[in-house]
């Protein structure tokens, strides 16, 4: 009998070698092997992938020679086996197999951003973007509902945008707004790490656009802060500093020994709101004289509650029917 120490140490050992997925014996009966990269057999139905794909269907069908060839095989005995010398990743290549074949795959396998992205590119290069839709549509919410680095989550504000999954557009690019920065920059060095098939003309739109929407939200708030709540607190009867309001603008600005500034062009849009919720939080027990121990002060406190809450701007992501310029966005067509 194995002891505890013993089936701890194969565990770990399993843990640190994980055993390479099995791509033959989801379709045992399959007629085609692909043998991709020279180290990875995947099994599949011919029919299967030739619905699928439109480079498959003409590779496998009459007027090609992998496709004469599979019809004089006898895929009955052998399975007719195809070498795929350079994919872009034998792995990402056995999961789009397994997920055409059976759709329930896709939820076994939880990609990363630069295994979505290699997806992605092998999508492109067969033409299965419809057939592999959904399945993009769940790797890349799954991704999005992690923690993700800057720079991959441009790369799935890319992907997004090519599969037409607006949720998840949407989900990307209200991230890139909250993280603030230089768009532009950073379209710049994503075009530089991106393969040709993502869009460089589309990348810098993305940027502009993300530019656009910062910038309308910024002049919001700076309405709101500068605007709306001084001349609120200048209404009041009971008679209100105003520049006990600004003194404290001053301390909600250094963070990090860096100043917020609510029209800065690269201010994380996260800081900001952060700033307003400590803003609304101090309008509620300083921004009056007396509070709410007079009617004059109760109802200015009432309306500095009701004024933040309303005019507040809520971040939201970028709309891909917007940015496509189709006019397919009811919601949002002018």
């Amino acid at each position: 009998m194995s002891t505890p120490h013993a089936k701890r140490q194969k565990v770990d050992k399993e843990k640190d070698n994980p055993t390479a997925p099995d791509f033959q014996s989801f379709v045992p009966h399959g007629d085609v092997v692909f043998i991709v990269n020279n180290d990875t057999r995947v099994r599949v139905h011919s029919t299967v992938m030739k619905g699928a794909s439109r480079v498959f269907a003409t590779m496998l069908g009459p007027n090609f020679m992998e496709g004469q060839a599979l019809a004089a095989a006898n895929t009955e005995t052998d399975p007719f086996e195809i070498a795929l010398p350079e994919e872009e990743s034998s792995l990402c290549f056995g999961w789009i197999c397994r997920a055409l074949h059976c759709q329930f795959a896709t939820t076994l396998w939880s990609p990363t951003c630069a295994e979505i992205v290699k997806v992605w590119s092998i999508i492109d290069k067969y033409d299965m973007k419809q057939s592999m839709h959904l399945s993009v549509m769940f790797w890349s919410q799954d991704i999005l509902s992690k923690t993700c680095h800057s720079k991959d989550i441009w790369h799935m504000a890319l992907i997004c945008f090519q599969n037409q999954d607006s949720a998840s557009y949407t989900t990307a690019t209200r991230k890139l707004l909250l993280d603030g920065g230089s768009f532009l920059a950073r379209a710049s060095e994503t075009e530089k790490r991106s393969e040709s098939n993502m869009p460089g003309r589309s990348l810098y739109r993305l940027a502009a656009n993300l530019q656009a929407s910062q910038i309308e939200l910024q002049r919001k708030v700076a309405k709101l802060v500068y605007n709306e709540i001084p001349s609120l607190i200048n209404s009041n009867n009971c008679f209100t500093e105003p520049t006990l309001y600004f003194d404290h603008l001053l301390e909600l600005m250094p963070e990090n020994g860096h100043p917020i500034c609510f029209l800065d062009p690269e201010a994380p849009l996260s800081r900001v709101d952060q700033a307003l919720s400590k803003l609304d939080n101090w309008l509620s027990y300083d921004g009056t004289e007396h509070e709410t121990e007079c009617e004059e002060c109760a109802k200015v406190q009432h309306k500095l509650r009701k004024t933040i809450s309303y005019m507040r701007p809520r971040l939201s992501g970028l709309c891909l029917g917007c940015f496509e310029g189709d006019n397919t966005c009811p919601e949002h067509k002018k």
